[in-house]
């Protein structure tokens, strides 16, 4: 790396810099709405900037160029630059394995960031905050990696303080959520991209970053201690290891793992979705467990097929595999999906039109309408 960083490069660096910082300002700032939103737009131009800032010292050209020429597009008399999506391929192009849970936590936030960049979504800063968490430490990683330690800026960040040990639900919260359609799209991306992680990179802190947070005694009040101790997580340090895992058994000794707590067969979530709708489609209404609930499975795709070779690849937010049954659990969070979606007429006719159809027939007679063979196990 040349001691001698070029003027342009520098230019883009310092941008890139501020932006950074200017990201974790908004994030932090306690009055804050738009938190998640302002903190991924601004983070997708402090790394943006980085790369650019990169390719100029390596002498890189990044521009695009004309279909199917040599001649580089120019808007406002300034070549056309690559957006980020170009600067993660030809940044990343010959990554190591190590690296690919930073490449996919940047990725993570590109279409999310076209997604949300005009919608007012609060309710996503607890849902996304382990990937915001590791996208900043990517930053100065990347920063250092080709800058070096001169430009780190972990020395101007601290641990904000916070009001609240968890992120409280308000009934505001929830109300906006069921008024906002978009949401739930944005949900369902978050949840097809993790679910297209293969484990290794979904639990690499770099992808998303996870920590427990638990009260520090203080031994001595005469002897001057950090409030905040960082131990950190490399299973290439045998001795830093020793730490992170007496912690971690510590913890463990604490909270007794107990199979599938919390979790609901696929009869109890059908029985429960079946309460719920019955307060919208009347007593009638049905929703059987091995017909309706399996063709919603299906059709939000949160779980492969019975005969698939990957059973495990589920949509972790509403379904786990039992491996050791050899059957699916599901979540309250799928429960509270199925209601709200089936909630909507129209919704229910697209997913399950044999269904509404049934209602709407017994309505106007007291006699079961005569099914075609095929229809039947849709009824059951």
């Amino acid at each position: 790396m040349s001691k001698r960083i070029p003027k342009r490069s520098k230019e883009l660096l310092n941008k890139s810099i501020e932006s950074c910082l200017l990201a974790v300002e908004v994030y932090n700032k306690p009055q804050t709405k738009f938190r998640s939103g302002g903190y991924i737009v601004l983070m997708t131009i402090a790394y943006t900037s980085l790369f650019h800032a990169i390719f100029e010292k390596c002498k890189i050209k990044y521009y695009h160029k004309e279909r199917g020429s040599n001649k580089y597009i120019v808007i406002d008399g300034e070549h056309k630059a690559w957006e980020l999506s170009d600067c993660l391929k030809e940044h990343f192009k010959n990554c190591e394995k190590e690296e690919l849970p930073i490449r996919k936590n940047i990725e993570f936030f590109i279409p999310l960031r076209n997604k949300i960049e005009h919608r007012f979504m609060p309710e996503l800063d607890d849902e996304i905050f382990g990937e915001c968490q590791a996208l900043l430490h990517n930053f100065e990683y990347i920063l250092i990696k080709e800058f070096g330690e001169k430009y780190a800026i972990r020395e101007n960040l601290v641990f904000s303080l916070q009001f609240a040990k968890t992120y409280p639900s308000s009934k505001e919260k929830e109300i906006f959520v069921k008024q906002n359609k978009g949401f739930e799209r944005i949900k369902t991306y978050i949840a097809d991209f993790r679910n297209s992680l293969d484990e290794e990179t979904y639990s690499d802190q770099r992808y998303r970053f996870n920590v427990y947070l638990f009260p520090k005694l203080v031994s001595n009040k005469n002897k001057a201690e950090y409030a905040i101790e960082w131990v950190d997580y490399d299973p290439k340090d045998p001795e830093g290891m020793k730490d992170y895992e007496r912690i971690i058994g510590i913890i463990s000794e604490k909270v007794k793992p107990v199979s599938n707590s919390g979790y609901l067969k696929a009869k109890e979530v059908s029985n429960l979705v079946e309460i719920e709708l019955r307060k919208i489609y009347g007593d009638k209404f049905k929703f059987s467990y091995s017909a309706h609930h399996h063709t919603c499975c299906m059709y939000f795709k949160i779980r492969p097929k019975k005969d698939d070779p990957n059973p495990e690849r589920t949509n972790p937010n509403f379904c786990v595999y039992d491996a050791v049954h050899k059957d699916y659990v599901y979540t309250q969070a799928w429960v509270d999906f199925l209601v709200k979606r089936l909630s909507d007429r129209e919704e229910l006719i697209k997913i399950l039109p044999s269904l509404i159809l049934r209602l709407d027939y017994e309505k106007t007679s007291n006699s079961t309408p005569q099914l075609e063979n095929n229809e039947i196990e849709t009824y059951l």
